[in-house]
């Protein structure tokens, strides 16, 4: 009981703040080489350096003399929204906090109080950053800046405590149908009360005062809710261990969610009327391919990569863009049909070479026409208009099909 009372609440909390940032430092250690970081970060800072002061002594470029003030701050609300709230509870503390209401408080103003001193320190970095914009586009002086910093932390951790109140009482498909609506309508207020305050210091004086008054009212209603420990637990231990996801997230998959059933194609239907051996196996394979999320995913994200890698160039340069995405899709496509013809499904069968040849060709190219139709239709608008977009899709597709039956050549003459 003794040393119940001279273990404090706030003591508590600074050692599991200490330890947590100790813990980061390891985690950093381990997987960054410093020494190879110091010759990059160190001609970065100076090259950091020199661009920030050619943004106060020379012209400014054309986009950011032509950057309006409610795009800057929306581009600095993204910034807003990283960064949370930790208060640094345990699965372990459930029993001991439970019965102690004045220990869990204590942890809860201590880890609101952090959120928001790191929220205004964040923002005062951007804000200091940006300093070039506000003086010499906008004509601020630094009063105006160093109070337009003092309110983007305010806001900031109004946006993080709301959404924080958010994230600890709901889960699933609640919690994200409250979370993006919020968070919108938050950044449109920022955005909306920033294009108000126009650098005039009451306004700002104004704006901050009843920033202060939300924050004190979220910090309030935070501390008066009840029931949420296991969300306070749930979402500390997303927040401590952030880092070490994105360090993972390169080496080590995510875990899968089992499902029963899948996302498309989940009855038994026909793709292709001729029902020989080598179309079922082709139709089999399509399935398969869209059937694991992962290569749907990166089927997804080679659509709409390739559709703007044909869109930005001027031409010919996209014509030469879409002939090499061409060629890239045919070596993508065949080896996806390499994994499915060295399966333990396919081996089990006993196939004639030829009908697994056709097979392979059929699948690739049932991959391949909605990519070339999207990426012909993006060449042709951006090229030649909406009208002759059908011809340009149309030669798209064709030019693929023939890397298709070109690349299928070369593998049977191989494989012979």
């Amino acid at each position: 009981m003794g040393n119940s009372e001279r273990y404090t609440p706030l003591r508590l909390y600074r050692r599991r703040s200490r330890e947590h940032f100790n813990g980061q430092l390891k985690n950093l250690r381990l997987a960054v080489d410093w020494t190879v970081w110091l010759y990059l970060l160190v001609p970065g800072l100076l090259y950091l350096i020199g661009w920030y002061s050619s943004l106060w002594t020379k012209p400014l470029p054309t986009w950011a003399t032509e950057l309006s003030v409610p795009v800057l701050t929306g581009l600095i609300d993204i910034v807003m929204l990283s960064g949370g709230v930790l208060i640094f509870v345990e699965e372990a503390d459930m029993l001991f906090l439970k019965s102690r209401p004045l220990w869990m408080r204590t942890l809860m103003k201590q880890g609101l109080f952090r959120a928001c001193v790191l929220h205004l320190g964040k923002m005062i970095m951007i804000t200091a950053l940006t300093a070039p914009l506000w003086s010499r586009v906008y004509d601020m002086s630094f009063t105006p800046i160093a109070l337009l910093a003092l309110w983007f932390g305010i806001v900031a951790s109004i946006q993080a405590i709301a959404l924080h109140i958010i994230k600890v009482r709901y889960t699933g498909w609640r919690r994200w149908i409250r979370l993006i609506p919020a968070a919108i309508a938050l950044g449109l207020f920022t955005i909306r009360i920033t294009s108000w305050m126009d650098g005039e210091i009451w306004r700002q004086l104004a704006g901050i005062f009843v920033g202060i008054l939300i924050l004190v009212t979220l910090i309030q209603m935070r501390l008066l809710m009840k029931g949420t420990f296991e969300g306070d637990v749930r979402e500390d231990l997303r927040g401590r261990l952030k880092l070490t996801a994105l360090m993972l997230s390169q080496s080590v998959s995510k875990p899968k969610v089992p499902r029963t059933k899948t996302v498309i194609f989940r009855k038994r239907r026909r793709l292709l009327r001729n029902r020989s051996m080598s179309n079922r196996t082709a139709e089999t394979a399509f399935k398969a391919f869209f059937r694991d999320s992962s290569t749907m995913k990166l089927y997804l994200q080679l659509g709409s990569l390739s559709t703007a890698a044909v869109m930005l160039p001027p031409f010919p340069v996209n014509v030469i863009v879409c002939c090499l995405l061409i060629i890239m899709l045919t070596l993508l496509f065949y080896r996806s049909w390499d994994v499915f013809a060295n399966s333990d499904y396919v081996q089990l069968l006993s196939y004639d070479p030829a009908a697994l040849h056709r097979a392979g060709l059929t699948m690739v190219r049932m991959l391949f026409i909605p990519l070339g139709l999207i990426m012909g239709f993006a060449l042709g608008i951006t090229w030649l208009g909406w009208l002759l977009s059908i011809i340009v899709a149309s030669a798209v597709v064709v030019f693929g099909l023939l890397c298709l039956s070109v690349g299928g050549w070369i593998r049977l003459t191989r494989s012979s």
